[in-house]
């Protein structure tokens, strides 16, 4: 996997976690964790929901409203509105839901 970007990302970095807010947000938390895609030297692969939070985890940049609608629709506690904020709290929330179905 990749580094943690830290300050600004690469737009195809925020781009993978808008498609993991997305699969968050349609997600029921029941099923196995959804992947989404991420290019990793021009490779796609596939991620999970917690490694597109990885991915962001130090970043900066504010988060456009719409994901941060989503994220504030699952009833996150957003601490703010950066990236970073918004990995960190979908990340909380799963790895919740992993001790509760452990």
């Amino acid at each position: 996997m990749t580094k943690p970007y830290s300050g600004h990302a690469p737009g195809h970095v925020r781009d993978t976690f808008g498609e993991a807010v997305e699969a968050f947000y349609h997600w029921n938390g029941t099923d196995p964790e959804p992947t989404v895609e991420f290019e990793v030297h021009y490779e796609p692969r596939q991620v999970s929901l917690s490694e597109a939070c990885n991915l962001v985890w130090n970043v900066s940049d504010i988060m456009p409203g719409w994901m941060v609608d989503l994220l504030r629709g699952n009833e996150l506690d957003l601490k703010a509105s950066t990236y970073a904020a918004g990995a960190r709290a979908m990340h909380r929330w799963i790895k919740e839901r992993q001790l509760t179905k452990a």
